[in-house]
């Protein structure tokens, strides 16, 4: 019998595990299919017992789930209770106990794929200029979720394809705020490297220096680099050995692609500065430095068109002048 003393139950002989937010019950399977699978847990597709709606139960690894750390963590998330149309809509944290056991965090269910696949699969056909721009824009709300988020003192911190999905193929949300940080951090924040190397910036790996602050301008890098293994289909960080990926990200600036524009490849490198404060300051600022290039790439198009046609243009002209004259002339006699 379930009670509203209860967070987290489950029958006998029953493989669903019912979960309690906010007075509101819960449930998923154990036994179903995962919806996915991550460093630091496994998600689930679950249910609201009161009108069937879709949710996402992330239930964090039993191997991580004692780790204070880790619990930490996983409340901060379930608190980022925010309103925004590109970002997921967090439901709340359910635990048997505070200090040890298992832990869910409870989402928004999110019907789609990732940013990933979505442009391996379903961009791939487009011409050059038209898949750059449909990925630019696609960023771009990513990068509104991010000046969201920085606006109330949030840090994504694993900005990266995987965790950007594409739902209804067209709406972009900005997923897993698991090891987001808040302005000020916590007292477990300053330990160790968090994140995903390839997509880390320099900062988030040299943590002994008061000059690595992890700020807005981190998941401007990551958000750089995202944008870059997008339109280009590869990570030039990526290597088998771990400490591989975080030295080039701290030495190697990303290579230049003839996939991407060369001002679009310039707006990028500006992203992945090295140095943080050489970055764009907002993500608002980045977006701007994005539209503003394809505006310019669009009037390239008309006028090399042009260009390209000037001797067909040029015979239109003294076809529409002699048409004008015989026009004239023909009117003034009548």
């Amino acid at each position: 019998m379930m009670d509203n003393s209860t967070q987290i139950y489950q029958r006998n002989g029953d493989s669903r595990i019912y979960l309690q937010v906010m007075g509101q019950w819960y449930y998923y399977d154990t036994n179903s299919t995962p919806l996915g699978k991550g460093a630091m847990g496994t998600v689930y597709l679950g249910f609201s017992c009161n009108s069937n709606q879709r949710i996402a139960v992330k239930k964090v690894k039993d191997i991580y789930a004692n780790n204070k750390m880790i619990r930490v963590r996983a409340r901060q998330e379930a608190s980022l209770s925010f309103s925004h149309p590109n970002l997921v809509q967090m439901i709340g944290l359910c635990e048997y106990n505070p200090n040890y056991g298992p832990i869910f965090v409870l989402s928004g269910y999110i019907a789609g794929i990732t940013l990933e696949s979505h442009v391996k699969e379903q961009l791939n056909h487009l011409p050059q200029e038209d898949r750059i721009e449909k990925i630019s824009n696609e960023l771009c709300y990513v990068l509104d979720a991010l000046q969201y988020l920085h606006s109330r003192g949030v840090v994504h911190r694993d900005v990266k394809p995987s965790n950007i999905m594409i739902e209804n193929g067209s709406v972009v949300k900005l997923m897993d705020l698991g090891i987001a940080r808040l302005n000020g951090g916590n007292k477990y924040s300053s330990y160790g490297f968090i994140g995903t190397p390839q997509y880390a910036a320099p900062e988030q790996i040299l943590r002994n220096s008061a000059n690595n602050e992890i700020n807005a301008q981190t998941d401007i890098y990551a958000t750089g680099v995202t944008f870059y293994e997008l339109l280009t289909g590869y990570n030039p960080f990526k290597a088998d050995i771990e400490a591989e990926v975080l030295s080039r990200q701290i030495s190697i600036k990303l290579p230049y692609d003839k996939k991407i524009p060369r001002s679009l490849y310039n707006v990028i490198l500006k992203a992945t500065e090295k140095n943080s404060n050489k970055r764009y300051r907002t993500a608002i600022e980045f977006k701007i430095a994005i539209m503003d290039v394809l505006q310019k790439n669009k009037t390239n198009i008309i006028t090399d068109w042009i260009f390209d046609h000037r001797k067909l243009l040029s015979c239109i002209a003294v076809l529409l002048i002699f048409l004008i004259i015989i026009f004239v002339m023909y009117g003034h006699t009548y």
